[in-house]
């Protein structure tokens, strides 16, 4: 809220994404499940590949989220 009014006053672009809330909440997910395979790597329990694949998909999110702030 405070970044929205500041942007406000000093006239800087303000970017609403349309289904922002769905976004953040799978990126949450997905972060989570990042931390959780590493942490069960440091137990031997995960995998490399089970990394790998949360790094995959938070990229994909990271994607989405750029092409709706109008990134290229």
């Amino acid at each position: 809220m405070t970044e929205f009014v500041i942007r406000s006053i000093t006239d800087k672009p303000i970017t609403v994404i349309e289904n922002g809330n769905e976004m953040l909440a799978e990126l949450k997910r997905q972060g989570n499940n990042l931390n959780q395979a590493v942490r069960n790597s440091y137990n031997g329990l995960a995998t490399e590949e089970e990394i790998r694949s949360c790094i995959a998909e938070l990229k994909k999110l990271y994607r989405r989220i750029t092409i709706a702030i109008g990134g290229g």
